[in-house]
């Protein structure tokens, strides 16, 4: 795990927690960064890749750094949003996730996937799909979408499904951006876990901040960052 901290001098934190094969230095990441930090220091946090574990090198290592601040406000994308969906951390002030991996929806049935999670096989060589620029967003660069994992483990999958399968409850506090047409994750389990009055729609794919539509939301988010479920 990375963390990159960014302060403009800001008196209060935001831990940024990126999705799988999200990095700091492209172009639309640095965009919603720079948004964030008019009002935030930020720490945002580029999780590992390749895991065999959620638990030990996703949730515990997050949960560790965000022990260090006193009081946070998060902010957490996709696989970021299944990570700290584990963590009861004592500082937070509000949850804001921008579609969170809270479920899958795979183009196999699931007697296929329960088999191939069951290959104790820790190299990636399970295509991830073929989706286009557009499915991540319409402002998605080609250095982002080259960056992206286009493989996944057995070990991988397996311990993603175990953390999909053991979500404990939402948090009171936590409100939700996302997409109904989200080729990569799956929207209906955000709609399973919030009520709708705490999710706002947006148009445009799986990166609210790689989509043209994010001028339309980012003061939302951040105010969401602000004041909770009571900004939507």
């Amino acid at each position: 795990m990375q963390v990159r901290v960014y302060d403009d001098g800001a008196d209060r934190d935001c831990v940024l927690v990126l999705g799988w094969g999200n990095r700091c230095r492209h172009e639309n990441v640095q965009w919603l960064i720079d948004q964030i930090a008019e009002r935030y220091r930020v720490h945002a946090v580029e999780l590992p890749t390749h895991i065999t574990d959620v638990q030990r090198e996703w949730v515990d290592p997050v949960r560790e750094y965000a022990s260090e601040l006193d009081e946070f406000a998060l902010l957490a994308h996709s696989a970021g949003g299944l990570t700290t969906a584990h963590i009861d951390f004592d500082g937070v002030t509000q949850r804001v996730y921008l579609s969170p991996w809270w479920g899958s929806d795979f183009p196999l049935p699931d007697s296929v996937m329960d088999l191939l999670t069951r290959l104790p096989v820790e190299r990636p060589f399970l295509p991830t799909g073929d989706l286009e620029p557009d499915a991540i967003g319409d402002l998605a660069t080609e250095a982002q979408f080259a960056d992206g994992p286009d493989a996944a483990s057995p070990a991988f999958l397996r311990t993603t499904r175990r953390a999909h399968a053991t979500l404990p409850p939402a948090r009171e506090n936590a409100v939700a951006f996302c997409t109904f047409t989200d080729r990569v994750v799956d929207p209906r389990a955000i709609g399973e876990r919030l009520p709708a009055d705490r999710i706002r729609l947006y148009d445009g794919g799986h990166e609210l901040f790689s989509s043209s539509s994010r001028d339309r939301h980012v003061d939302t988010v951040l105010a969401a960052l602000d004041d909770g479920p009571t900004a939507l």
